[in-house]
């Protein structure tokens, strides 16, 4: 578990977003400096301080000063992550809170909102100085309320690992449902979903719908699809209804988000 310090705001070195469009991996290094990193598709096969790591959608990992980590297997085409660079406050004081190693956030969907407004700020999306240090702060705050109770990452049976990969597959099919992913796996409809809430305490369609939600915000931030064109890749026929689900699932129409969260660092190497 890593402390959570607050008497002063943590200090952002720099940030970014990564996304690969060739089979890639790690390089091996060794740096001074934390680095926080949030799967956003595809997966991470990374080694740091001798463990193995899977980083998939919506996992966190820290890395902590001195470690070294290296990719031990190529992550596929398609693979992405934000990462961020930072160090502790300075003169720490009692930590107010902790965050484990690694875990899977119960509400990435936030987690992803705060790392997009992080990167805004840490590319010159704010004015005010010092912007960036005060967003990874609120990050590592939001990370540390999400995670408290997890005890970290544990291993997954191999049944739940096939839920979630074979879900997270075809959640921007339109004909996905609950019922569908049930006779897939086997399991009856009702069942499957009281178990999954009970796992991840969240139901199944709020998964696909967060699946859906951060495909939509990946294609406006970070191309020039127009609005339409993204409704049908994530999944909606309709470009209104689109548009109506991502205000009631983000807050702001699609358009709005683009405006706002636009200016972000994508990075390939």
């Amino acid at each position: 578990m890593l402390p959570l310090f607050l008497n002063r705001p943590y200090r952002l070195r720099m940030g970014g977003h990564f996304l690969s469009d060739e089979n890639w991996s790690h390089m091996d290094r060794i740096i001074s400096e934390y680095e926080l990193i949030i799967g956003v598709s595809g997966v991470v096969f990374l080694e740091a301080g001798g463990n193995m790591y899977e980083i998939r959608e919506g996992d966190v990992l820290f890395l902590v000063p001195g470690e070294r980590h290296r990719g031990y297997r190529l992550s596929t085409p398609g693979v992405s992550f934000y990462w961020f660079h930072f160090l502790e406050p300075d003169a720490a004081s009692a930590p107010a809170g902790k965050m484990p190693k690694y875990a899977n956030c119960p509400n990435a969907s936030r987690v992803h909102i705060l790392a997009r407004q992080l990167l805004h700020a840490a590319n010159g999306g704010y004015r005010i100085e010092g912007a960036g240090d005060y967003f990874l702060t609120c990050l590592l705050i939001e990370l540390a309320d999400q995670l408290q109770d997890s005890g970290g990452g544990r291993a997954m049976d191999a049944q739940l690992h096939e839920l979630l990969a074979w879900t997270r597959m075809h959640a921007l099919d339109p004909d996905i449902t609950v019922g569908r992913i049930a006779g897939h796996m086997g399991y009856n409809k009702d069942y499957l979903s009281r178990m999954f809430k009970r796992r991840f305490g969240s139901g199944l369609l709020d998964y696909i719908h967060g699946i859906r939600l951060e495909a939509a915000k990946q294609l406006l931030a970070g191309g020039k699809l127009g609005v339409k064109e993204i409704a049908g890749r994530v999944g909606f026929g309709d470009d209104k209804q689109f548009a109506k689900w991502f205000k009631r699932l983000a807050g702001v129409t699609p358009t709005a988000y683009r405006q706002a969260f636009g200016r972000t660092l994508l990075n390939n190497r």
